[in-house]
């Protein structure tokens, strides 16, 4: 009996210690974000399973990101994890694979939940509240950074984007940031597997607008053509990113 006792007792122990190891881990993700001024904020990096279920292909190149849901609009964990794993096999037809994504839960107030495009600063021409939130982005999030939010209003776009236009533009704190309504989510697509963080993540990777083809591809300027394919010129610009890690 006295054996069993310390057994239990040592259990007991390493169990405790086991918890407060992975406290102190979720402490460590999640202390970044609150810290930067996000109230609520719960940060998790996602496993190859989350993302790959089958198993991560092997491919040239390599994407980090940062994807944060707002826990007050439809948008949940998993919701956003399906929006990755379509993004990712998207990418896939371009050589990149999707490697470290750390996915964050947040409780953003009223005022952060919708994104409104007609209301702009005039010389940058990015909404404040683009500008507020990115400014409290933690200075070690992987970029692109895509906010998962309630609604973008003040033009007929569902998503924004912003990217440097040019290779001397690296300060802005809003650069390589994507804004996606909840309202994308739902749009009736001819094609399943298009994703509306796909479509944002593109724009951020290939520094490119949108075109119009006689084809259906992932960044068509018209929403009935949006598609999961890519086209060749937007693959390479996208393999040309310099977000993008080159494997071994």
């Amino acid at each position: 009996m006295h054996g069993r006792g310390l057994s239990r007792r040592a259990a007991l122990s390493l169990a405790t210690l086991l918890a407060s190891g992975a406290s102190v881990e979720a402490r460590s993700q999640f202390a970044p974000w609150v810290e930067s001024g996000f109230a609520s904020a719960e940060a998790r990096r996602l496993t190859e399973r989350d993302l790959y279920p089958k198993g991560r292909p092997s491919l040239p190149f390599s994407l980090d990101a940062t994807v944060a849901f707002d826990q007050r609009t439809p948008w949940s964990r998993a919701r956003a994890i399906r929006q990755l794993r379509k993004t990712a096999l998207i990418f896939e037809a371009c050589g990149v694979a999707i490697r470290d994504v750390t996915l964050v839960r947040l409780a953003l107030p009223p005022r952060d939940r919708r994104i409104d495009t007609a209301l702009t600063d005039p010389v940058t021409g990015v909404p404040p509240t683009v500008a507020r939130l990115a400014a409290q982005l933690p200075t070690d999030a992987a970029y692109p950074v895509a906010f998962l939010i309630g609604r973008v209003a003040g033009t007929a776009s569902l998503a924004v984007s912003y990217r440097p236009r040019l290779a001397s533009e690296t300060t802005a704190p809003y650069f390589n940031t994507a804004w996606i309504s909840y309202q994308s989510h739902w749009l009736p697509r001819r094609d399943e597997s298009y994703s509306p963080l796909a479509h944002e993540l593109a724009h951020l990777l290939c520094r490119c607008g949108h075109s119009e083809t006689a084809q259906r591809h992932l960044l068509h300027s018209a929403r009935n053509f949006l598609s999961s394919a890519v086209l060749p010129d937007d693959c390479k610009r996208i393999q040309d990113s310099p977000l993008l890690s080159v494997n071994d």
